[in-house]
């Protein structure tokens, strides 16, 4: 690709961004939020903003059917996986712990 017409992409996105300032704030939970309410806060926001909300879609064990959406901001999902790789990182700790202590 010519670099030229990456400029131009990035010229146009550039352009079509709203400032930060302009951008509403979260008022409610994005759980509690549908999905044309999410759809219209996120417009002109970029997905790296941590306002920006994302929408995960699980599927319920025992179903081949049933789903479930759970939305959180980026930031909010950052804490989450954080916090996993903590907590998986404290029980890796906590067995290698108890492996080196043996009693016969």
């Amino acid at each position: 690709m010519p670099a030229s017409f990456l400029f131009a992409i990035a010229a146009a996105a550039a352009s079509t961004a709203v400032p930060a300032a302009d951008l509403p704030a979260l008022e409610k939970d994005p759980t509690a939020m549908s999905q044309s309410e999410i759809r219209a806060f996120n417009t002109g926001r970029p997905a790296s903003d941590p306002d920006f909300i994302r929408c995960r879609r699980t599927e319920e064990t025992g179903s081949l059917v049933r789903k479930t959406f759970i939305c959180h901001t980026m930031s909010q999902w950052t804490d989450l996986e954080r916090q996993g790789n903590q907590t998986g990182r404290d029980v890796y700790e906590e067995f290698v712990s108890k492996a080196g202590r043996t009693s016969n």
